[in-house]
């Protein structure tokens, strides 16, 4: 069994349980939406896209795996190397299957379920199927790991200073740059850079070097980590 295969199945195995919590959640919640759109005329009522909720898997990966995996993992032989590089494969891959689902999804919506009308649909929110179904794609998988790598790269840091220190600037960062009109600006521009990007390449291609400089810190965290 490949190296990728193994770190899949750990873990899957390892977030089962939260995954088909999320999939349960999504069926009945459109179960329950069917019945009352069918017996009450709310079939105009705007809801968010099946396949948009899937994203929240990707958060709790990122949040979860670093907290559980490296101990076992790490338990087990496998060097802090090993670990890394398995869970940003492992994200990769995440990233890529959602974002396929949601470019996949959007595509049937219009064109066979006639049903996008009614639907709120991240992909068109931040115009991405403007670059097409491959673009789409693209974009949406690197922003997805681009955030995974964040996301990872706080916890991996739950226990160092520097760790502690990153997660403060970033949570207060936001906050308090809207509350500065001379900053909100910046703060504007950019994200419209990182999620509107009016050009694929830059768009991608700033998601990747976010990536990277994320995934640099999170090495740098996990290097020295010892729980």
């Amino acid at each position: 069994m490949g190296t990728l295969t193994v770190h899949l199945v750990a873990t899957y195995r390892q977030l089962k349980m939260y995954i088909w919590f999320i999939l349960m959640i999504i069926v009945l919640g459109r179960t329950a939406e069917l019945i009352v759109t069918t017996l009450t005329d709310s079939r105009g009522v705007s809801r968010l896209s099946e396949t948009n909720m899937l994203i929240l898997l990707l958060p709790l990966m990122a949040i979860a795996l670093p907290l559980s995996y490296f101990k076992r993992i790490v338990h087990l032989g496998a060097s802090r190397k090993q670990y890394f590089q398995g869970l940003h494969a492992v994200f990769a891959v995440w990233a890529a299957a959602v974002a396929l689902i949601n470019s996949l999804w959007i595509t049937l919506q219009i064109h066979v379920f006639h049903n996008y009308a009614s639907a709120v649909d991240l992909v068109d929110a931040f115009h991405w199927n403007d670059f097409g179904f491959a673009g789409s794609f693209l974009y949406q998988t690197a922003f997805y790991l681009m955030s995974m790598a964040l996301l990872s790269t706080l916890v991996s840091g739950f226990s160092n200073p520097v760790g502690w220190l990153l997660s403060a600037l970033i949570l207060t960062a936001i906050p308090v740059g809207t509350a500065i009109p001379s900053l909100r600006i910046h703060i504007a521009s950019f994200f419209k850079i990182l999620l509107l990007n009016d050009s694929l390449l830059l768009g991608v291609g700033f998601n990747l070097l976010l990536y990277l400089l994320f995934a640099a810190g999170g090495w740098l965290f996990t290097r020295v980590r010892v729980h």
